[in-house]
């Protein structure tokens, strides 16, 4: 008798090649994970490394480079629109040059237009987040964490429109009782952002001038409203992905049971 020597099926034992960690790098950064991984730096950033900068703990100039290279490579790879995208770019490119100009020369003018710029770099990365975070489908933990980091940054453009005025008002707020100048304010302009824009208001910096106190109520405002308008939306795009997943179950249920079965 032929006898025949098995021969291993190249189907069965053949397995998917591996990812390299690069490929598994990229694949986490097209995901939703990385809007997790943006704000938690962007966090760090605006409540770690940002104190630390003002008291010259570490270096400002250094610290604002880094950060935005990281926002430039990141904000390049996973976000959309394209439209807001380029935005963004521009702005951050201006940013880090005005601001590296700021380092080296004391001039008020180049002080409010770097402070402008961040403002709006901040505005469309706030759109790029919102963007990402409320596309069509189901809602997620990550997808979350980007609709809050639009709104740390809701109070990033209020803190830079807050220094822009306190430059050109002397006077506009009060720190610790007394009129305070734009030097001692510009330390002091991201806290008092955040208190104004969650509404919590300690008293120890308080708007003076008429233009100071309509910002600060218009953050306020915004802040409110954009919490209970974005949660809205939120629960309004899982409930669409449970019923849009409800009428594919019974669509499919529906035509399995219309079809023939088998001859008997």
């Amino acid at each position: 008798p032929t006898h025949h020597r098995s021969v291993p099926d190249d189907s069965l034992t053949s397995t998917a090649p591996m990812l390299t960690p690069l490929q598994r790098g990229y694949r986490f950064m097209r995901g939703d994970a990385s809007l997790t991984l943006a704000v938690v730096i962007l966090s760090a950033y605006i409540f770690v490394l940002g104190p630390l900068a003002e008291i010259r703990q570490i270096n400002r100039l250094g610290l604002d480079v880094v950060f935005a290279l990281f926002l430039a490579a990141g904000a390049r790879f996973v976000f959309e629109p394209r439209a807001i995208l380029r935005l963004f770019m521009i702005f951050l490119g201006l940013t880090v040059v005005l601001r590296a100009l700021d380092h080296f020369i004391d001039d008020q003018w180049l002080t409010a237009v770097s402070a402008a710029c961040s403002a709006i770099g901040a505005f469309f990365l706030g759109a790029l987040f919102l963007a990402r975070s409320l596309r069509d489908g189901r809602m997620n933990s990550h997808r979350i964490m980007g609709a809050v980091g639009a709104f740390l940054l809701i109070g990033i453009v209020f803190a830079q429109a807050f220094r822009v005025l306190a430059l050109f008002v002397p006077g506009a707020f009060s720190v610790g009782g007394a009129p305070s100048g734009s030097g001692d304010f510009a330390h002091s302009a991201v806290y008092f952002s955040f208190i104004t824009l969650t509404s919590l208001g300690y008293g120890d910096i308080v708007p003076l001038h008429p233009l100071a106190r309509s910002l600060a109520t218009l953050e306020a405002v915004t802040g409110q409203l954009f919490l209970a308008i974005l949660v809205a939306r939120l629960v309004a795009l899982e409930v669409e992905w449970r019923q849009e997943q409800r009428e594919r179950l019974h669509e499919a249920r529906a035509k399995t049971g219309s079809a023939p079965g088998p001859a008997g």
